[in-house]
This record gives C-alpha cells, sequence and structure tokens, in this order.
C-alpha cells in the first residue's frame, strides 16, 4: 500500500479513520483509496469516518465521501459517519446529499454503541 493520507486505528473489526486535517482534492481521493483497501485487506465490517474536526466541507470533498460510505458498503461494510458539526450537516442537506443506508454518532463511544446494537440507533428500533 502506498503512503497513507490519514492514520487509522483498528478497533476489533471496526476501522476508525479520524480526519483531523483539511484534505485538498488530491488528498480526498487518495484517503478514498487507502480506506477501500483497508477494508478489503483487513476484512472490515464497519467503517467509523470521524469528521468531528471539520469545520467546514465544500461540495467535492462531500462528494467523494458520500462516494466512499456507498464503496465502503459495496464491499460489505456498514459506514457511520461520527461527530459531524451542524455547519457541515448544515451544508450536506443543502446540498441535497443523501446518506442513505449510512449512520450517524455523536462520537466513537456512541458509534460503537449503534453497532453493537445491531447498527440501528436505539431511537429508531421503534420506528421498524
Amino acid at each position: 500500500m502506498k503512503r497513507k493520507v490519514l492514520a487509522t486505528v483498528q478497533i476489533g473489526d471496526c476501522l476508525f479513520v479520524p480526519v483531523h486535517v483539511e484534505l485538498d482534492d488530491a488528498s480526498i481521493e487518495a484517503l478514498q483509496q487507502q480506506l477501500l483497501e483497508e477494508i478489503a485487506t483487513q476484512k472490515v465490517r464497519a467503517l467509523l469516518l470521524d469528521l468531528s474536526l471539520i469545520e467546514v466541507i465544500d461540495s467535492y470533498t462531500s462528494y467523494i465521501i458520500h462516494e466512499t460510505a456507498q464503496m465502503a458498503r459495496l464491499l460489505g461494510c456498514k459506514v457511520v459517519l461520527v461527530g459531524i458539526r451542524p455547519a457541515v450537516a448544515l451544508t450536506l442537506a443543502q446540498m441535497g446529499i443523501r446518506f442513505e443506508h449510512v449512520l450517524t454518532a455523536l462520537d466513537l463511544e456512541h458509534a460503537l454503541e449503534i453497532l453493537a446494537s445491531g447498527g440501528t440507533p436505539s431511537d429508531e428500533k421503534d420506528l421498524l
């Protein structure tokens, strides 16, 4: 594998990815490739993308994150977006980006709880 764009942490069969720096277009594309390779080679069942340090997000980064989530799902991996800030949530909603079948969590602990409960946030279980 090429040099990693971001360090990742394996937590059981989950891959935790803290996005702690702003990424330019080339870096976000390289991160996408890195994550897909790690999911395939490490047999990851859940990808936890921690976006809590991202204050603003542009349309291309939003698109790549969305695309990466869809690709991860095709590889049999659940995806949890962790720590989305209000401004980022607003931007994603205004751009019309829908993260269908992608879970969200307040923090890493919450993400692990969601996955341990079967991958459905507790407040949505009553709706199923």
